[in-house]
C-alpha cells in the first residue's frame, strides 16, 4: 500500500483543507475546460478527505464518482463531506477493477515512486475516449529565504520515500494509447500568509525543526499579503484505443 508522505493526523487533514481552498480555483477552471463527453464513471485517485471529489461531483453532476485513498481516516472524512459519492480504502498504484470514463488526480504523482507505472495502470481501466486528468506542481516562486528553506526540507522528505515532489515533468511522457488534449502550466498567486499556514502544518506533521515551524506560524499570524507564485501543470489525456 502506497501511503501519503505527510500523514493523516488531524493537523494533516487541517492542512489539506487549506490546500483544497487554495487550489480550488485552477481546478474548477480545468474541469470546466475538459472536452465534453458522457463521463458516467469518475474516479478520484488519492482523494484524501474528499475536497477534490466534491469539485468533481459539481463539475460532472450526473456521474457515479468514486474516491480512492490509502487512509481510513481520510476516507471517513470524505464520506461525511460528499455523501453522494462512493469511497474506498485502496492503493492508488494497484490495478483498478472499476471501469472508468474519467480518472482524476491532483498533487498525487509526486508522492509515488513510479508515477509512470501508476498512470499506465489507470489508463488500463479507462474506456476508449475516456480521460486522465492530472494536476502537478512545477515549482513556486518566492524571495523569502524561509520559504526556500521549507522547500528544501519538504523536497527531501518526499525524496526519502523514493518520490519527486515537483512532479510537473512526470507529465512529459504520454501513457500507452493516449493523446494529450490539454497541457499547460498555470500561475496561481497565493498570499504568503496562506502559504505559511500550509507549510507550518506540514512541517509540524513530519517533525520538522521547531524554529522553522514557529517562524512559518508567525508569518501566518501577521497576515502578510505578498505573493508566493505557484506554477501548476495541468495535463489531460484522452484514451484513443483499448
Amino acid at each position: 500500500m502506497t501511503t501519503y508522505a505527510f500523514g493523516d493526523t488531524d493537523l494533516a487533514r487541517e492542512r489539506l483543507g487549506l490546500v483544497a481552498d487554495t487550489f480550488a480555483p485552477p481546478t474548477r477552471t480545468l474541469l470546466r475546460d475538459i472536452p465534453g463527453g458522457g463521463y458516467r464513471y469518475v474516479i478520484d485517485m488519492g482523494c484524501g478527505p474528499g475536497y477534490t471529489t466534491a469539485l468533481l461531483r459539481t463539475a460532472i453532476p450526473h456521474s457515479f464518482t468514486t474516491g480512492i485513498d490509502a487512509s481510513r481516516a481520510m476516507i471517513a472524512e470524505a464520506r461525511d463531506r460528499v455523501p453522494d459519492a462512493h469511497f474506498a480504502v485502496g492503493d492508488v498504484t494497484a490495478p483498478l477493477t472499476l471501469p472508468a470514463h474519467l480518472i482524476y488526480s491532483r498533487l498525487l504523482l509526486g508522492h509515488l515512486p513510479e508515477p509512470g507505472a501508476a498512470l499506465a495502470s489507470w489508463v488500463a481501466a479507462l474506456r476508449a475516449g475516456g480521460l486522465v486528468v492530472c494536476e502537478e506542481p512545477v515549482r513556486y516562486r518566492s524571495d523569502d529565504p524561509l520559504f526556500e528553506r521549507y522547500e528544501d526540507r519538504v523536497t527531501a522528505v518526499v525524496a526519502a520515500r523514493g518520490a519527486t515532489l515537483w512532479a510537473g515533468p512526470v507529465l512529459d511522457t504520454d501513457p500507452p494509447n493516449c493523446a494529450r488534449t490539454i497541457d499547460r502550466v498555470v500561475e496561481h498567486p497565493v498570499p504568503a500568509s496562506r502559504a505559511a499556514a500550509m507549510f507550518w502544518r506540514n512541517a509540524a506533521t513530519w517533525g520538522g525543526e521547531s524554529d522553522l515551524v514557529e517562524a512559518l506560524r508567525a508569518i501566518e499570524t501577521t497576515q502578510r499579503a505578498d505573493i508566493v507564485m505557484w506554477e501548476v501543470r495541468q495535463t489531460v489525456w484522452v484514451k484513443t484505443s483499448e
